[in-house]
């Protein structure tokens, strides 16, 4: 449709050039802007205006086209001073807009909030106003791989346990990871390196490397973005595993013995337990007889009055064979 009309407008033009009148040109103060994922980006085309804007004569027309993409995508549409957000494609909708304080400048300014990497592309900019132009602009979105997630895993193995590192980040475009260590050998060819394609077009890269702890060296892993000629690494120290593992097993001693502790003295305590269980049941049962026959003599009581009766004869027989 805006091929079409690109076509009659510049028809319009070189009629008004042959007639003698001024040719009407569109400018751009910049052709080409690269921004980063997920900023804000105005891009520009300016437009003679001879003394004051009638903004019921103009017409402003931003259309986006990608490489490989089959129609261009309507991003803004300003036609006879009034805004057409109903034909504003959905990718754009409530992110691009046009900055109408500046159309009386004669600048013709698109506003893009939350940049995403699908925003890339060829921006053309139409202007009709009293003549017909237009001029295309480059968009060119770059996401470093600003932040690299690490994780360290153990590997059992049968002669000796390995570490698996791994590094994951994302970005655009594609970055190339390679690993080395302190002395700077490459050794990416001992890992393995996958990558797949998030929602927002980024590229989600995984890289793993898996090696045997050596006390005397580092590795680190380095997301090499070719285009944007720029590069993120993360470090990790093999001592810093080693200590870990020692930790662990560590703290498996310190749990293991207050635990074998507990398990000896276990029993014999519930033996103790037991035994001043049945003293106590044994002593309930002979209060709870005692309130039922009041009569009922204590035998702990009989045996402490036949002891003192028998001391008390044996006292006495002493006394008087002594008095004999």
């Amino acid at each position: 449709m805006f091929q079409i009309l690109t076509i009659l407008l510049l028809e319009t033009q070189l009629h008004v050039v042959s007639g003698g009148r001024e040719l009407f040109t569109v400018e751009v103060p910049q052709q080409l802007y690269v921004v980063e994922y997920g900023s804000n980006v105005t891009m520009e085309c300016r437009f003679p205006v001879n003394s004051s804007l009638n903004l019921g004569l103009l017409t402003v027309v931003w259309e986006q086209k990608r490489q490989g993409q089959s129609k261009p995508k309507e991003v803004y549409t300003l036609r006879n001073g009034k805004a057409f957000p109903l034909s504003q494609h959905h990718d754009y909708k409530g992110r691009a807009t046009l900055l109408h304080s500046e159309l009386k400048l004669g600048r013709a300014i698109l506003q893009i909030t939350s940049v995403k990497i699908t925003d890339a592309g060829s921006y053309l900019c139409l202007i009709d106003y009293q003549g017909v132009d237009y001029k295309y602009i480059s968009l060119e979105v770059k996401a470093s791989y600003k932040r690299i997630n690490t994780q360290v895993m153990r590997k059992p193995g049968e002669d000796e346990d390995k570490f698996v590192f791994m590094c994951q980040s994302e970005g655009f475009p594609l970055a190339e990871v390679f690993w080395q260590n302190e002395k700077n050998f490459n050794i990416t060819g001992s890992a393995n390196t996958t990558y797949m394609l998030t929602t927002d077009g980024l590229y989600n890269v995984t890289s793993i490397l898996t090696f045997k702890p050596n006390m005397s060296e580092n590795y680190s892993c380095v997301f090499w973005n070719k285009e944007l000629n720029g590069e993120t690494s993360a470090h990790i120290s093999t001592s810093a595993l080693m200590s870990t593992q020692y930790s662990g097993q560590k703290s498996f001693i310190l749990f293991i013995i207050p635990t074998c502790v507990m398990v000896a003295v276990l029993p014999s305590a519930l033996v103790i337990f037991q035994k001043r269980k049945s003293l106590k049941n044994g002593q309930l049962k002979k209060d709870r007889k005692r309130k039922l026959n009041p009569n009922l003599k204590d035998e702990n009581r009989d045996d402490f009055n036949s002891q003192t009766e028998a001391l008390y004869l044996s006292t006495v027989t002493a006394s008087r064979d002594s008095g004999s």
